[in-house]
């Protein structure tokens, strides 16, 4: 995959989504509208809240362990990607150089991905294939302050509803209603109405 391929992206926030107790990670296309919602699950939602909250912890995650091996051995983390989406499954590699200046790609899932770009303050990709299949148009508004007061989660939770309504991933669809009905009950709305 060639960089200009990729399409790099910012972590802009996140929102509970009702299944399973999940939540919703948004990825902010730098210079654009565009955004990636990646539904994750809560210990992931967790790890990657911990980095951009740091919070002292007394031993170190998973996403810490990675780095310390990585600094030992005198690698570097180059970037991580978002390399496709196969039935609603979203797939990554993490980048890395070994101190032999050795590139090689690792297989990852997203959630873990994104959290050890963040620990090692490395790139965040998307294949622009991925982007261009799910991406979500964000009002301009809603991506100022994306993901940081429940209107806003609000608002990006309906556009990516009605993207994959659009797009008919209805499987991903139930995953946002529920988080709409979610945020819209934590801001005494109705309920919306069924997909």
């Amino acid at each position: 995959m060639h960089a200009s391929d990729l399409i790099n992206v910012s972590v802009v926030g996140f929102a509970p989504a009702q299944q399973s107790g999940g939540f919703v990670i948004v990825l902010k296309e730098d210079d654009s509208n565009r955004c990636l919602p990646i539904i994750v699950g809560p210990a992931e939602a967790q790890a990657i809240s911990l980095i951009l909250n740091p919070t002292p912890v007394e031993r170190p995650m998973t996403h810490d362990t990675f780095k310390n091996i990585v600094d030992a051995l005198r690698g570097e983390m180059r970037r991580i990607v978002i390399t496709k989406l196969v039935e609603h499954t979203f797939f990554a590699d993490i980048w890395l150089v070994n101190a032999s200046g050795d590139n090689f790609h690792l297989d990852a899932r997203p959630s873990d991905a994104i959290a050890i770009a963040l620990r090692n303050n490395a790139p965040i990709c998307v294949a622009r294939a991925v982007m261009d299949e799910a991406g979500v148009e964000m009002a301009r508004e809603t991506q100022e302050a994306a993901g940081t007061t429940p209107a806003e989660r609000l608002a990006a939770a309906q556009e990516a509803l009605q993207k994959a309504l659009d797009e008919e991933r209805y499987e991903d669809a139930a995953h946002l209603r529920d988080e709409l009905r979610k945020l819209q009950t934590e801001q005494g709305d109705a309920a919306p109405e069924q997909p």
